[in-house]
């Protein structure tokens, strides 16, 4: 019988999230690409990140913003959480959102 090392089901998840990652970003890429527009957010008009439009991402910041109630319609109580990436680890964006109330 083989033993496997103990890192061995973390490995595999790491590859499986770079799989998934990069084919989400191949999509994105094949489809800006090919001329269609970018999505926007239909509440804040942000470009959307990820398909659903729970990530968008702030204009004029390198800043993304998670939806922390994302099905909320109103700009008014819409709550984001926006972080940029600086050294190698997230931190909390310095630019607020134009749109929707930062909680971070």
């Amino acid at each position: 019988m083989i033993s496997l090392p103990k890192f061995a089901p973390a490995a595999v998840a790491v590859v499986a999230a770079g799989l998934l990652f990069g084919a989400g970003t191949s999509a994105a890429a094949a489809r800006d690409h090919m001329g269609s527009q970018p999505a926007h957010d239909p509440v804040t008009g942000y470009l959307c990140v990820t398909n659903n439009c729970n990530v968008v991402r702030l204009p004029d910041a390198y800043c993304i913003c998670e939806k922390v109630n994302p099905g909320e319609q109103r700009l008014s109580r819409l709550r984001l959480a926006c972080y940029t990436k600086t050294g190698g680890q997230w931190l909390s964006c310095p630019v607020k959102p134009r749109f929707g109330n930062m909680v971070n």
